[in-house]
């Protein structure tokens, strides 16, 4: 019934959280679709879950339209999508329950951003409808992070067009920090946290630069030593 989308980049100690949480906590029936744009590229061997490997790193956001083709392809029955950053994990048992009582009345869910970025990639839940319409790498490849051409980041060029054609759209709110970590946040969906996002976290070397007092790897290893279903 879902089509879950993510793409990684040398991130798979973070892919392997998110996948975990998946299997636990997931409610109905989905299939994963991992676009693997990574350098050293490792089998992935779970239970609905679909590697598709790419020659070079094709980015983001051309990594979701690859999935989001392969989903519809070999699923075309699917009617919902949720696309996850790879440094995400989910939170809570029945996830999927409240954005599917949200779609009754909305075509599009997205975690909430500031103004000039209004939406946060990192979750979207949407209709089949809105994941095959729309180019969610509308804007030119940048190298880096935050360094984002006109204003724009992956998905947030679609998301205009998105309300431009008239689409409902919900947006879910952050709380900050189930973990005590300086970089991570969870996203809410009726009061009930939901997913767990590490932003920066997927490519801590890369982001280090950019935080040069922050211990990004001590977030990382205290993030990855506090997840309860890991301790069990």
């Amino acid at each position: 019934m879902l089509s879950i989308i993510t793409v990684t980049w040398n991130s798979y100690d973070f892919l392997d959280l998110l996948l975990e949480s998946i299997e636990i906590y997931s409610y109905l029936p989905y299939q994963v679709f991992v676009v693997d744009n990574s350098t050293h590229k490792k089998a992935i061997s779970r239970k609905h879950v679909f590697q598709l490997t790419t020659k070079e790193n094709i980015g983001h956001g051309a990594g979701l339209n690859l999935g989001v083709k392969k989903a519809v392809e070999l699923f075309p029955k699917n009617q919902f999508f949720v696309f996850f950053d790879v440094d995400c994990h989910i939170l809570c048992h029945r996830w999927e329950v409240p954005f599917l009582k949200y779609m009754k009345y909305f075509d599009f869910i997205a975690a909430k951003g500031v103004p000039e970025k209004p939406i946060r990639p990192a979750c979207m839940f949407m209709s089949k409808e809105v994941a095959s319409k729309y180019n969610w790498n509308a804007t030119p490849g940048y190298e880096g992070h935050r360094i984002t051409p006109e204003g724009f980041d992956t998905a947030i060029e679609a998301f205009y067009k998105i309300k431009a054609d008239g689409h409902k759209f919900s947006l879910m709110n952050s709380i900050r920090s189930r973990y005590e970590t300086f970089n991570g946040e969870e996203w809410v969906l009726e009061g009930i946290p939901i997913v767990y996002h590490h932003w920066h976290g997927s490519h801590l070397k890369e982001r280090q630069k950019d935080f040069p007092n922050r211990d990004l790897i001590g977030d990382k290893c205290k993030l990855f030593e506090s997840i309860s279903w890991r301790r069990i």
